[in-house]
């Protein structure tokens, strides 16, 4: 009914309705659910009440919001658990439930992330990635940091490359 919220919602119902039809489309988490109907209802006493509501209809679980995140994130192959961490972190996920989804990425996956990052570029055979080269360590530390691999994965990676640049 509400799919464009184009004047103010006044009524719980109408504001409930909206939030259904939100919910509808995708999951959201709490916090961003209450950003989408601050822009069309201004009574902040009005969306409490409905995202109560949601709750005790089990219409938002952050739990399962988080799980979601995590398990759409996890079909980008090539990602490291910093890049995780911001995607948790931009998609509003409860501050209770980061920790939880980065314990849930276990290093040997990342190394698997890492490893499928670092064919991703080697297939390009391009000199620009040359570890013998100091510019082209740096341009790889760069690829992999920018897909949030940290330090400790990231000297992986240069011994992968190093050891795949060997033979």
């Amino acid at each position: 009914m509400f799919r464009n919220a184009s004047r103010s919602l006044t009524t719980a119902d109408e504001v409930y309705e909206y939030a259904l039809s939100l919910l509808d489309r995708r999951e959201y988490g709490e916090k961003e659910l209450v950003q989408k109907l601050r822009r069309c209802c201004s009574s902040t006493a009005l969306i409490r009440e409905v995202v109560d509501r949601l709750k005790q209809y089990d219409l938002i679980n952050e739990e399962r919001y988080a799980l979601r995140v995590f398990e759409f994130w996890r079909g980008k192959k090539i990602y490291g658990r910093l890049h995780l961490q911001a995607e948790l972190l931009k998609k509003q996920v409860d501050d209770a439930y980061i920790p939880v989804i980065l314990e849930m990425l276990s290093e040997e996956e990342e190394m698997c992330r890492l490893k499928a990052a670092y064919r991703l570029i080697a297939l390009r055979k391009d000199k620009k990635y040359d570890c013998s080269t100091e510019k082209g360590t740096a341009s790889l530390i760069r690829y992999l940091s920018a897909r949030g691999f940290g330090p400790s994965m990231i000297r992986s990676g240069l011994a992968l490359a190093r050891e795949e640049d060997e033979e």
